[in-house]
């Protein structure tokens, strides 16, 4: 006979297949259907991993209700090597203090390394959001350790083809555009299975209900639910930025 749901029986219980729940804590996410999916959010003190087909499609606002949800603790979010510099203008356009954003650009992943672990090691941010190309497992391994000793949102951007490489991410993504959103594809998730693998989501549609500004004389203005670019063109300039409410 299959057990299907072991923890039923005991919060400890679970099988080979899935994580333990460990008594994660967890963000709302703004999206129904993902918090209900996720066991009420995202799970905080836990390497995420969210593995977009491309940059840009709505792979950071997404997050941005959560991230909403962190202001009051009076940490810093950090960018770590996003692949266009930041502007600050759409920060504050998602509802999200520019002057609590960091941007922290590094030149090597030597360097991506240090500076993920030192972040993780001291927790030292509300939420971080790295993008690295190339991982080794136990660099990973040493961040999901040192992530579980903390209460940060931490989201590691991968490359859309690390899907099948192992990693020790307690929940991981697969990202693909469609037609005014996403599609989330859960690969790996703690507790029990999604029901549902595949999820649609919508980023966009927590701003529906929300009133916009007043277009000034012969302007439109942005029409619900339409996505907002959250780069500048690439700058090459400095290597850590704290968001003023400018472009840089």
């Amino acid at each position: 006979m299959r057990l299907l749901h072991p923890e039923r029986i005991h919060p400890t219980l679970w099988r080979a297949s899935q994580l333990a729940l460990g008594g994660l804590r967890h963000l709302p996410t703004g999206h129904s259907g993902l918090d209900e999916a996720l066991g009420g959010g995202w799970p905080l003190g836990a390497l995420i991993e969210l593995l977009p087909e491309h940059a840009g499609i709505g792979e950071v606002h997404l997050l941005c209700p959560a991230l909403e949800g962190l202001a009051d603790r009076c940490q810093p979010t950090l960018l770590l090597n996003p692949p266009y510099a930041p502007s600050m203008q759409c920060w504050a356009a998602w509802g999200l203090r520019p002057n609590d954003v960091v941007w922290v650009r590094t030149s090597s992943s030597r360097d991506t390394t240090w500076a993920v672990t030192q972040i993780l090691h001291y927790q030292s941010c509300a939420a971080l959001l790295c993008w690295a190309h190339t991982t080794p497992y136990a660099d990973l391994l040493q961040w999901h350790r040192l992530a579980r000793r903390g209460s940060a949102l931490v989201v590691l951007y991968r490359p859309h083809d690390t899907a099948r490489r192992d990693s020790p991410a307690s929940l991981r993504v697969d990202l693909r555009a469609i037609p005014g959103g996403l599609r989330a594809s859960f690969l790996k998730c703690p507790g029990p299975i999604p029901s549902a693998r595949d999820l649609t989501l919508y980023p966009y549609d927590h701003d529906l209900d929300q009133p916009g500004p007043a277009a000034p004389p012969g302007r439109l203005p942005r029409t619900a639910g339409t996505p907002v670019s959250l780069h500048t063109a690439p700058d090459d300039a400095g290597t850590a930025t704290h968001g003023t409410g400018s472009d840089r």
